[in-house]
């Protein structure tokens, strides 16, 4: 959980999870399904920001497929009204810009797992 609010940290927008359930016609559930999306809505590297020739931060409002793709699913499996599958929709939603209160490097952050991660620089390779 650690490094999901670091990354939100310097957003004006509160980072969100989002959870949605389709239970079957009936209540008659034979088995249970999770779909996740990631929805980081932009990412602008936060103090790593991304510049210069071939950056792309023009796409970077793409990094939140994830999300969209599990958002369909939930529209088509509404529609659709599988009998005795139970259908968890699940995404974490959040956007990684700049600011005062945003992650630095040489941070260290604890995952839900418990494991320590230290934020350094990649140059993406």
């Amino acid at each position: 959980m650690g490094s999901y609010l670091g990354v939100a940290a310097a957003s004006a927008n509160p980072p969100r999870f989002i959870h949605l359930c389709y239970k079957p016609p009936g209540g008659d559930v034979k088995r249970k399904l999770a779909i996740v999306g990631k929805g980081l809505t932009f990412d602008s590297g936060g103090y790593n920001i991304k510049t210069g020739p071939g950056c792309s931060i023009e796409l970077m409002k793409f990094d939140m497929g994830g999300a969209a793709a599990t958002f369909g699913a939930a529209k088509a499996i509404g529609q659709i009204k599988p009998p005795g599958v139970e259908v968890h929709f699940v995404v974490a939603a959040c956007e990684n810009m700049i600011s005062g209160t945003g992650m630095r490097l040489g941070d260290i952050v604890i995952a839900s797992n418990g494991k320590t991660i230290e934020i350094s620089w990649s140059c993406g390779n």
